[in-house]
């Protein structure tokens, strides 16, 4: 196939236009260029490619990986596990307790949803499943997998609607706790922070505030989501309805948002309370503020997604942000090591509890739910 080439002025800069084959284009100044199968899908084609490859498990698997052999080696791992040989053991237990006490405030963050509209569930059971949760969680590197083994187990008592509001209503309570935290700690070291903390801390609460408001009016914009279309539409409609339903009961249940809130503030405390008890295992004397204004930091690390759950980013994250207080590096590291290792014990009685159900099975609990009245 012959060339064909014609002259042109663009600008008053002379270029040609040219025609080889299916290649078209402009030679001289800003030189395009269209290929055959190449246009304006071609951007479309990349992004879904590049969320195909990030969103593989084989991905998050070699990230996860990869993640925690740099950790592991940029930090000196074996110093930071050295310092584990050299723990007080007063302080040590006291951190675990804090830690055992956080994770009981937490089932009541969770129950005080479920029981205060109308889901007559025993604490027996619902802390049962919240350990059980955490095991599922420990086994599965997932932030959202003892969520899921909660919300099918409850949702076979209250329904699938109720048992993922009281889910994500737990989930919101704890984060504007974290929020709340977060922000007291800005103000008591706003002196020596020299980023904007405080009001970044200020519009994390805010945000939180609104979701919340966006929360309780749940049962109002239900109303209006449109059913969706296919398959996938009917689905995806068929959670977000009943989960905006039940999200709007508790307008009419305002004791149980409250003790959610209150139970996840304390909770939240109880962990920064532990932490400050580890260091001083460690021999380190680290106020809860550190604790507070670091930790919700790095726990975004746990949504990168190169890593499953964000592990050994978020260990890293962790140890970089302590660091910039002046903690030492060995500290640092055997701290972040404590996050992941401090519910351990939590876990493997979720465990027990696990097996154990295979083996002679678990009392199913009996609901009576109290007939709600809809907040108009």
């Amino acid at each position: 196939m012959g060339r064909r080439v014609t002259a042109l002025h663009t600008g008053g800069t002379a270029a040609r236009r040219f025609r080889h084959g299916g290649l078209t284009g402009l030679t001289g100044d800003g030189f395009t260029c269209r290929v055959p199968g190449v246009g304006k899908e071609t951007p479309i084609r990349i992004w879904a490619a590049t969320r195909h490859v990030l969103g593989s498990p084989w991905t998050r698997l070699l990230g996860t990986v990869a993640a925690a052999v740099l950790f592991a080696r940029a930090v000196g791992i074996r110093r930071a596990v050295a310092h584990f040989g050299h723990l007080s053991g007063g302080w040590a237990l006291v951190a675990v307790g804090l830690a055992g006490l956080s994770v009981v405030a937490s089932v009541i963050e969770w129950g005080a949803l479920l029981r205060g509209t109308g889901h007559s569930l025993a604490w027996r059971f619902l802390g049962g499943w919240y350990v059980r949760g955490l095991f599922v969680n420990q086994v599965l590197p997932t932030g959202v997998g003892g969520d899921a083994v909660r919300a099918m187990r409850v949702g076979r008592v209250t329904g699938r609607g109720p048992a993922v509001a009281s889910l994500v209503g737990s989930r919101m309570a704890g984060t504007l706790a974290m929020a709340g935290w977060g922000l007291c700690g800005a103000v008591l070291l706003r002196a020596l922070v020299r980023v904007p903390a405080v009001p970044g801390f200020t519009a994390f609460v805010a945000l939180m505030l609104l979701a919340w408001g966006l929360a309780l009016a749940g049962s109002r914009l239900g109303r209006h989501i449109p059913c969706g279309r296919g398959p996938v539409g009917r689905a995806v409609t068929g959670v977000v309805r009943p989960l905006a339903a039940a999200l709007g009961h508790y307008r009419a249940c305002p004791a149980a948002v409250a003790q959610s809130i209150i139970a996840g503030t304390v909770g939240w405390g109880l962990n920064l309370f532990s932490m400050q008890a580890f260091a001083l295992a460690l021999g380190v004397d680290i106020p809860w503020t550190v604790f507070a204004l670091v930790l919700p930091v790095a726990l975004l690390a746990t949504f990168a997604p190169v890593a499953a759950n964000g592990i050994g980013v978020r260990e890293g994250l962790l140890v970089f942000l302590l660091t910039r207080f002046h903690v030492p590096l060995a500290t640092a590291v055997a701290l972040a090591l404590f996050v992941d290792l401090q519910l351990v014990p939590f876990a493997a009685v979720g465990g027990v509890l696990h097996f154990l159900e295979g083996s002679r099975g678990w009392r199913r609990p009996t609901a009576a739910p109290a007939p709600l009245r809809l907040a108009e």
